[in-house]
């Protein structure tokens, strides 16, 4: 009888150390695999985010590998490091980069040369070490309004970024961000279809990098919001702004029927405007040319930008901005003031901004030298607490 008292009691024994063991795992096994598979130690996924825009502060643009009109050979030998340390002297945090895909790619195939792909890493380790983020950016894609390519071609999108995507897997969760498309022009159903198509592909294989998406239209701030939120917690929303379009872009070769007319002033002064002439009438910049007065001060960026901003807060959409700027044709004094003003806003509204471009045709270097006003911007971006 005492024998299998005992064999009793060992049995007991044995039954609550499995079903602790049990317990442990139950309790424990999700925690851990929430840990292992997430990049944040915050109590939620929208503290995340927050933080995530806080972290970008000031950025700029590095105009270099996007240049279609050099030979590939050209760019693959083009020197960023050191314009990435000069960045990192003026006190930026984020650098973005646009890269042509299109032009790196393999004979017949939309397999990336190796030497773009070592360029890239070796790129992001520079910026790495120096603690500057990183945004790469597909520049110039082919999808555009009533194309009859967009199902092949967003394939091919999503082929092209799974290369870098398996480069970079498992690091930068932090600092490199991934810009899927810069300023898509489909139609806008078309493009919200084709965006979360190619987002939920590379999800598929990464769960934790951050893509950063925007509307149609040039990443038109509008089209952002008619965009929405997208299904996927992993999103940073960019918007593109240049606003008034006819100040920014004045001189600009590239849509001439819009921008011929230079000398504008800013903030808009009457006695200051060139005039429009004949040949405007019923044009673009005619339109434009009429909204300037009420479009052309410091009073009307601050309303239309913090429209946007409470709609995506409303959304809880991470707002940034991604490129803005001047053209160096306008005339100096006039750049200053822009940039002065809009970087304002953009921290007053508390929007990580990444200035278009660093030192070329929109460049923000002067004499070798930062412009004045951007020093203060940079400090005050850069320690900014996003909400």
């Amino acid at each position: 009888m005492g024998a299998i008292q005992s064999k009793i009691q060992i049995c007991v024994k044995i039954d609550i150390k499995y079903l602790l063991v049990a317990y442990l795992l139950i309790i424990l096994l999700p925690n851990t695999l929430v840990f292992a598979h997430s990049v944040d130690n915050y109590p939620n996924l929208d503290d995340h985010n927050k933080q995530i825009t806080s972290n970008l502060g000031a950025g700029v643009n590095l105009s270099a590998l996007e240049h279609t009109w050099k030979p590939t050979e050209e760019l693959l030998k083009t020197d960023v490091i050191s314009k990435i340390q000069s960045i990192k002297k003026d006190g930026f945090k984020t650098v973005r980069l646009p890269v042509a895909f299109d032009m790196f790619l393999q004979p017949n195939s939309s397999n990336f040369y190796t030497e773009l792909v070592d360029k890239l890493g070796s790129i992001y380790n520079v910026c790495n070490s120096l603690h500057i983020n990183l945004i790469i950016t597909y520049h110039y894609g082919k999808v555009y309004y009533g194309s009859d390519n967009r199902f092949s071609e967003r394939d091919r999108i999503m082929w092209m970024w799974k290369q870098l995507q398996n480069k970079f897997r498992g690091m930068g969760y932090d600092n490199l961000y991934f810009e899927l498309y810069n300023e898509p022009t489909e139609e806008r159903n078309a493009w919200k279809e084709d965006i979360n198509y190619i987002i939920k592909g590379l999800r598929w294989e990464d769960k934790n990098r951050f893509y950063i998406v925007g509307g149609t239209n040039y990443n038109n701030a509008d089209e952002l919001l008619d965009l929405g939120k997208l299904d996927d917690d992993k999103i940073l929303y960019t918007i593109h702004f240049y606003e008034p379009y006819i100040f920014t872009h004045q001189g600009a070769e590239w849509t001439k029927e819009k921008t011929y007319l230079t000398g504008i002033p800013y903030p808009y002064n009457k006695k200051k405007m060139p005039s429009l002439g004949k040949d405007a009438i019923g044009s673009t910049i005619e339109q434009d040319y009429t909204k300037y007065p009420a479009e052309g001060t410091k009073e009307y960026l601050l309303v239309r930008l913090r429209r946007i901003v409470e709609e995506c807060k409303k959304r809880n959409m991470p707002l940034i901005c991604t490129e803005a700027g001047v053209i160096n044709t306008a005339e100096y004094k006039y750049r200053v003031q822009y940039l002065e003003d809009i970087t304002n806003i953009m921290n007053e509204l508390n929007i990580a901004t990444m200035l278009w471009d660093y030192d070329q045709k929109f460049g923000i270097i002067d004499d070798g030298k930062l412009i004045k006003p951007l020093k203060k911007w940079i400090k005050i971006a850069n320690q900014t607490q996003y909400n």
